[in-house]
């Protein structure tokens, strides 16, 4: 921890009761600043510095094909922003989860044919995941989308199958159903872990701060709640379930914790 963090620099203004007293725009606007400012001071996670080759050749499958950039601007069309699930999340998740296929198809030697089919469908739903994410069971019902918008984009029904499966199986502590082909089941889990990175950093700079801004979530009932939600947080660590997945994302999972920390320690103490 830097000199700046312990004596109050980017994260304490020496007077945080002052943000019980604010507008709760203002206060998430300022907590997310911190929490950004935290996150730079981190660095990368390690998945991006030692992954970095995986990760831009699925940023450039996912630019270069037809059928995804059709789903890509569909998908932009429809989805909102304000909760912290939006076009930037999306795309985040598809980008990692095609890096993820890619490691796996190397693990499993996978022939090219195999990793290119695996990651065109893990994309595809990557950025359908989430398209239902204000609905109650949005995996489900994102499930039910994909079923719907890609046939009218080429998809075969095999392709449909494994991208609304690993759609209804990425949700957070829940059993996910078996798929019926080790390809499907190489897509379903690369899909969840990408999503789940998302528990990480990003959770803690932008997601939560959206969504208690969209819910207008009093301040002092966001701190009571704190303490549940970390915990949530802290089951996701041991949830994942690709190698590079387990490998990489509990590193994650702890950077977004530590920024987490110490952003609300502070109010918590000032409670």
């Amino acid at each position: 921890m830097s000199e700046s963090t312990r004596s109050g620099g980017p994260l304490s203004d020496g007077n945080e009761g002052n943000l019980f007293e604010r507008p709760v725009e203002e206060v998430y606007a300022e907590l997310r600043r911190r929490a950004k400012a935290v996150a730079k001071e981190l660095g990368r996670p390690a998945f991006y510095r030692e992954r970095g080759k995986e990760v831009r050749l699925s940023f450039e499958h996912l630019r270069r094909d037809d059928r995804l950039r059709g789903l890509r601007a569909w998908v932009g069309s429809i989805l909102e922003d304000d909760f912290g699930h939006g076009i930037r999340h999306t795309l985040l998740v598809t980008r990692d989860a095609g890096a993820l296929v890619l490691i796996r198809a190397s693990e499993l030697r996978l022939s090219q044919r195999d990793a290119d089919a695996a990651l065109l469908r893990v994309q595809a739903a990557g950025l359908l995941h989430d398209v239902r994410r204000k609905e109650p069971r949005h995996a489900l019902k994102g499930a039910e989308a994909a079923r719907a918008i890609l046939p009218g984009l080429r998809f075969s029904d095999d392709e449909i199958e494994d991208v609304a499966a690993a759609i209804a199986n990425h949700e957070a502590f829940q059993v996910p159903e078996p798929l019926n082909t080790p390809a499907g089941q190489v897509v379903s889990d690369c899909l969840y872990d990408a999503d789940k990175f998302r528990w990480g950093p990003d959770n803690f700079t932008d997601t939560v701060w959206c969504m208690v801004l969209f819910h207008k979530v009093p301040l002092t009932l966001f701190c009571k709640a704190w303490p549940q939600g970390i915990r949530a947080v802290e089951r996701v660590r041991d949830s994942f379930r690709t190698p590079a997945g387990m490998a990489y994302g509990a590193e994650m999972i702890e950077m977004g914790l530590e920024i987490g920390r110490r952003v609300i320690s502070p109010l918590l103490e000032e409670r």
